[in-house]
């Protein structure tokens, strides 16, 4: 609907260009502290909510746990402790650093590992260390040859273990596959 003032006089109401962008009543902006519907979608701050951050699922609620002591256990049984400096939003991980810990019974040693990147879909569990009950604890730390050699005594002694279990299901009839022929999957 047009109106017929003269040039100048007053704003012509004309039909708003497509993409154009919406505004309030009498033609002005919305104000910054008012809630839009969108305000809060996809569950950031608003300014409705005091300008606080709600928790968001997913990788991105472990950004308040950056720069702080972490321990990262991997599919494949290690266990890495480091410092978590950085991650995206597929749980990729930046440590720093790193050690590997090495447990074998009630003792444990560590082997440093300096900055380690770990790919999300190998992490098992992670958790933050709390550092005042980090030195509580019923373990013995001994040097990194110890450790090595008492796992290496510990996977032999398996080895022997299950190699006796399947020569004694072999003479019963029974056959079980091997691990190393099955896929990891």
């Amino acid at each position: 609907m047009r109106t017929n003032s003269p040039p100048g006089s007053g704003p012509l109401l004309s039909p708003r260009p497509a993409g154009a962008c919406a505004s309030g009543p009498g033609g002005e902006r919305p104000r910054a502290g008012s809630a839009s519907p969108r305000a809060d979608a996809g569950g950031g701050a608003s300014a409705a909510s005091g300008g606080k951050m709600n928790y968001m699922p997913g990788t991105a609620s472990l950004i308040q746990d950056i720069d702080k002591k972490h321990l990262v256990l991997l599919r494949d049984g290690r266990t890495l402790i480091g410092y978590l400096r950085s991650i995206d939003q597929f749980a990729n991980l930046v440590l720093h650093q790193t050690v590997e810990r090495i447990h074998v019974g009630k003792k444990y040693g560590d082997i440093p590992r300096g900055i380690f990147v770990v790919r999300g879909e190998n992490v098992v569990l992670l958790g933050e260390i709390d550092l005042e009950k980090e030195s509580d604890t019923p373990l013995q730390q001994v040097s990194i040859e110890e450790i090595l050699e008492i796992q290496r005594v510990e996977q032999q002694t398996k080895q022997e273990s299950d190699k006796l279990k399947m020569q004694a299901l072999k003479e019963r009839g029974l056959s079980i596959p091997r691990a190393d022929t099955l896929d990891e999957y």
